[in-house]
């Protein structure tokens, strides 16, 4: 019954519960010594005879598998360690405990009879911790004070933040236990259940700056309910079980369509590159107990260990599909960027809080400017929502911006720093002239509107909800093509341009070699004007008497709008059935269905050429808007070929 009341007592949490066993005890055999009164030789006779009892009385006890008398002690020391025991204890541990305090009574015997407490105690410390014996005797190390200890290892903003996530994370998880209680088997455990975390853990907890704010002014919130990560985790397994059951139960479809729906329609759960971010995290985390004097700190388990533990968790089921949401940033088509330039931001919009509905009004500020420049330079949003007016130069009768140069502005790299000229569209659309027309009252900055937005000193995230929401009520909202996906949709028209690695890589702020791009932008300003002005966006820019500045009149880019294509898998992963719908309309333009509705047989391979060829006809050169399904898009793509 011991190892059932015990179901996770690791060496590991042996080891840490044996070590404050120790603490305890020789924090005060070392207090009685120094602050203790002076015993007599009777009584120090005493104290030792009765302290050699014991020593026999846990002897016999452990012949027995006795170890009653060891249990106040463990599970006191449990309680310190944020550790779970129940009595009995187990064999193996209640051996050990018995081994333990029968040293430190000897050691105690010693002290009394005239030995000192600190170098006696120096070869038993020294199984539990590299500390020295004064500091050994005030606490074990904790997962709380390992955090705290690697924030200030890596003290830089970005480490901050992965460093904050995996604490977080494995506090939830582990509690505030002993750094070297944290096992290889728990790790494992730890990075099964980190799997199961949805992509948007503690997310829509309702804590945010704003209700903190209103919290704290007195006024009223509306209640939310706060969701541990194990509930959060509870909670999409159960809405996962029932999508499961119900995709389960249709007859109408194979199994390989039904996973491309569950893949569509299940709550993605962490990706595997952020479990190996985290994985990272978590060994920065023992690096800063080791840091602290742990002399026994864990090591983080490896990637395949971490892959093979995920393997092998997978259920037998062939419908079983582990749903990721990875990130991979496609550029803009040519459609939704003419629809974004063409927007009421840049034609004019209701209000400033309205920037989506069409109207009288055009606002140049940071939802204005910040993402002409990210998609006519590529650079990143930070260092432009960082830039100030006096980082408008003139360099060799060329118009450009001193990037990161400032030490406020920190760019990400040394290669971050750099001076790009100004891209003729923003010229012509009279970028220049309104930063020279801003009065004092304006500030240093040029975009403090967009300083504004935030309280936390994060001048990204809440500039990029905001445009977020506008791209969303626009219908230009897109996973993949998101509004970061903006400098590789410049990149890539340079690329097709002409433009030289070298020069796309030193405009965009990346690492180029050995050459750096503060020294190379600053005395190349004319060829890279040159490099950055053949990204041709086909704008029409005309002066508007009634707004006294120039505007965006049209765009070329997309002629015609992209079609929206879908298919059903059969079986063998292949199309079975491809629609094709008019834009903006209901209207089937292509219908093909291999599987003939008459008579249930399979077309000729011939017949399916045919409507293949037809397929391509129709699409011609225009664009797509595909499903998002890997698998959906290389079927349609397969059929698109046979054409």
């Amino acid at each position: 019954m011991s190892d059932l009341n015990n179901p996770t007592l690791t060496p590991e949490k042996i080891n840490a519960l044996l070590g404050e066993v120790l603490r305890g005890e020789l924090a005060r055999i070392l207090s009685e010594q120094d602050h203790g009164p002076v015993l007599s030789d009777a009584e120090i006779d005493r104290r030792i005879a009765a302290l050699e009892a014991r020593r026999n009385d846990l002897r016999r006890g452990a012949r027995r598998q006795d170890f009653r008398a060891l249990e106040a002690p463990v599970t006191g020391a449990a309680r310190a360690l944020n550790l779970e025991i129940a009595a009995p204890l187990p064999a193996d541990l209640g051996r050990r405990a018995v081994d333990l305090v029968r040293e430190i009574a000897e050691l105690e015997a010693d002290v009394l009879d005239g030995g000192d407490a600190r170098t006696e105690a120096l070869p038993l410390v020294g199984r539990y911790s590299a500390a020295a014996v004064d500091d050994f005797t005030r606490a074990p190390i904790l997962l709380s004070a390992a955090w705290t200890r690697t924030l200030n290892m890596y003290p830089t903003k970005a480490m901050k933040g992965n460093i904050d996530a995996i604490g977080q994370v494995a506090l939830d998880y582990f509690g505030d236990v002993p750094v070297t209680s944290i096992s290889a088997e728990d790790q494992e455990k730890f990075f099964l259940w980190m799997a199961r975390l949805p992509k948007r853990h503690g997310r829509a907890h309702g804590k945010n700056r704003f209700t903190e704010k209103a919290r704290r002014e007195g006024r009223l919130l509306k209640e939310t309910v706060q969701l541990s990560k194990h509930d959060e985790i509870a909670k999409a397994d159960l809405e996962d079980e029932a999508i499961m059951q119900e995709i389960r139960a249709r007859t109408d479809i194979s199994d390989i369509e039904k996973r491309a729906l569950l893949s569509e329609r299940l709550t993605p759960r962490l990706a595997m590159k952020t479990i190996k971010r985290n994985r990272d995290g978590l060994n920065r985390l023992f690096k800063g107990a080791a840091d602290l004097g742990c002399r026994n700190a864990p090591v983080a388990i490896s990637y395949k260990v971490i892959e093979r533990a995920l393997a092998a968790a997978a259920p037998d089921d062939p419908l079983y599909v582990r749903v990721t949401q990875p990130k991979i940033r496609m550029p803009w088509t040519e459609e939704r960027l003419a629809g974004f330039l063409t927007s009421p931001i840049y034609t004019g919009c209701f209000s400033a809080h309205r920037r989506w509905r069409s109207g009288e009004v055009i606002i140049r500020d940071a939802l204005y400017w910040v993402p002409l420049i990210v998609l006519t330079l590529g650079s990143r949003i930070e260092e432009i929502l960082l830039l100030k007016r006096k980082n408008l130069l003139l360099r060799n009768s060329v118009h450009c911006l001193a990037i990161g140069l400032d030490p406020d502005q920190g760019g990400k790299t040394e290669d971050a720093q750099r001076v790009v000229p100004v891209p003729q569209l923003l010229l012509d659309l009279g970028f220049v002239e309104w930063v020279r027309d801003l009065d004092d009252e304006h500030g240093p900055l040029l975009f403090p509107d967009a300083a504004q937005r935030s309280e936390i000193n994060d001048l990204t995230g809440p500039f990029s909800k905001a445009l977020n929401r506008i791209l969303d009520r626009l219908g230009l909202g897109d996973f993949d093509e998101d509004f970061y996906a903006m400098r590789k949709t410049l990149s890539s028209m340079l690329h097709l341009s002409g433009v030289t690695e070298g020069q796309r890589q030193a405009l965009a702020g990346h690492r180029r070699g050995t050459v750096l791009n503060r020294h190379y932008t600053a005395h190349n300003t004319r060829h890279l004007k040159a490099a950055v002005d053949r990204a041709d966006f086909r704008l029409e820019i005309d002066y508007s008497p009634r707004h006294g500045f120039p505007v965006i009149a049209s765009c070329d880019l997309a002629e015609q709008e992209s079609l929206a294509v879908d298919v059903t898998l059969d079986h063998l992963g292949e199309a079975e059935r491809i629609t094709v719908i008019a834009p903006g309309t209901q209207d089937e333009l292509f219908q093909f269905d291999r599987v003939d509705p008459e008579s249930g047989d399979r077309l000729p391979r011939s017949v399916v050429r045919e409507a293949a060829k037809a397929f391509r006809e129709l699409i011609g050169s225009r664009s797509m808007r595909l499903p998002r399904n890997p698998m959906k898009r290389s079927a349609i793509e397969h059929f698109h070929a046979l054409g």
